[in-house]
């Protein structure tokens, strides 16, 4: 079985978006686009479903939540580890991703060393 907290804590830690983010981002017109371009990419009743989840607290999870979550974050980490070849669709790729949440310009890129003087 699963702990809803691990689950929960898990997702959070995935995604990378606020809640408040992502929904901007599914109001926006790339995000059905991206459905109808990219054959990995979430349909949009999985990433509103994801939203309101992610507005949940671990309290409220359903166990079909909790499965639900686990899939996401499949999807996710398999669509970061096939990274898009080819160049005409890595618009797709990375706005896929941002349809689970996961805003891959958000990554952490290592930060300049502040100068001493």
């Amino acid at each position: 079985m699963y702990s809803k907290e691990r689950v929960y804590n898990e997702l959070h830690q995935t995604v990378n978006m606020t809640q408040a983010e992502f929904r901007a981002w599914l109001l926006t017109d790339l995000a059905p686009i991206t459905v109808a371009n990219y054959p990995d990419a979430p349909s949009m009743d999985k990433s509103k479903k994801l939203l309101r989840i992610m507005g949940k607290d671990v309290n409220e999870l359903s166990s079909a939540d909790c499965q639900f979550i686990q899939v996401i974050m499949h999807r996710i980490n398999y669509l970061k580890r096939i990274k898009s070849k080819e160049t005409h669709r890595k618009l797709d790729w990375e706005n896929s991703l941002r349809n689970m949440g996961y805003d891959i310009k958000k990554e952490v890129r290592p930060t300049k060393k502040a100068l001493e003087y």
